[in-house]
């Protein structure tokens, strides 16, 4: 069991349930070590609370005005006649700093995607599920298929039938899907339970990769990262970017529809540093990808996409 698993099943038990009542940091990482001992530094276990206070799934709220933790009510106990709980609600799913940094990464990606003729769909947060900034150990935050498109004029790609009939017939998948899963950062008391979390996630793709948003500056994390990446296939890269100044960027939604020249402006901000490369998959975890279109509403969305993609002959958006 890793950190945010123990966390996830002990802090229930010691948080107060009245924000009235919330605990400082310092006061739970006291009561916290109690429970875990001496194994996590107070840095690393402040950032899982406040990793964890992001996510409306966790048992971890953060007061809106001021310091402290407290126990997080489902939301269902929670509303009121007008289905809202208040302002504090409010800001986890309208105004939340982490939450906001996480969707525009993702809204980059997506961007950076594209450029390169690779066509995302994004899986986190869309489709019936709730967006987990710690990620998932089933789903990647997003993946991108990559088709054979053709070269032409036409602003919508379309399949180039040739080489997908090439791929076909020589026994290669008509589509390469990579699995994505995207962190804001890493650091070495972080780096193992990420990396791990996202050779899970993408274990049925076709190729898996972990990409961190911040540039890492650590030599040691940097080879403990790439020691990883080389020995399970996983794809590790860096986007380069300051946290801080995606708070100047607007939101996710208008990064995706900026025009080609104003998201030029936004790559200016990054420093893409590739530290391994993924190792292709001969063809997809059909038996993996059965069991999680059954069990989670936007992996059966991307079975659908995909295979609308495929009855039109184009990627569609």
């Amino acid at each position: 069991m890793n950190l945010r698993e123990h966390l996830r099943h002990i802090l229930p038990e010691i948080l107060p349930t009245q924000p009235s009542e919330a605990i400082k940091g310092t006061e739970l990482i006291r009561l916290v070590r109690f429970r875990l001992g001496d194994e996590y530094s107070d840095a690393t276990l402040r950032y899982h609370f406040s990793i964890l206070s992001y996510d409306p799934t966790s048992p971890i709220a953060k007061v809106d005005q001021g310091q402290g933790y407290y126990l997080r009510l489902k939301r269902s106990s929670a509303t009121g006649s007008n289905g809202r709980h208040g302002s504090f609600f409010e800001s986890i799913e309208e105004g939340d700093l982490v939450r906001q940094r996480y969707l525009k990464m993702l809204a980059i990606y997506e961007r950076l995607s594209l450029g390169r003729s690779q066509f995302p769909f994004v899986l986190n947060g869309k489709h019936g599920t709730q967006l987990r900034v710690d990620g998932d150990w089933e789903t990647p935050d997003l993946i991108c298929a990559d088709w054979d498109v053709e070269t032409g004029a036409d602003e919508q790609p379309r399949f180039d039938e040739t080489m997908i009939s090439l791929r076909r017939h020589l026994g290669g998948p008509e589509v390469g899907i990579t699995g994505v899963t995207m962190k804001l950062s890493a650091s070495l008391e972080t780096f193992s339970p990420d990396f791990f979390q996202a050779l899970s996630a993408t274990r049925w793709t076709t190729q898996g990769e972990l990409v961190i948003a911040e540039a890492i500056n650590d030599e040691a994390l940097v080879e403990s990262l790439r020691s990883l990446g080389h020995q399970f296939g996983v794809g590790i890269s860096t986007l380069g970017v300051d946290l801080n100044a995606l708070d100047g960027l607007p939101d996710a939604e208008s990064i995706l529809g900026m025009t080609a020249s104003e998201f030029e402006a936004v790559q200016t901000m990054l420093t893409i540093h590739r530290l391994t490369a993924p190792a292709q998959r001969p063809t997809l975890d059909w038996s993996t990808l059965a069991q999680l279109r059954k069990k989670y509403p936007n992996v059966s969305e991307l079975v659908k996409w995909l295979s609308d993609c495929l009855e039109r002959r184009m990627p569609l958006r």
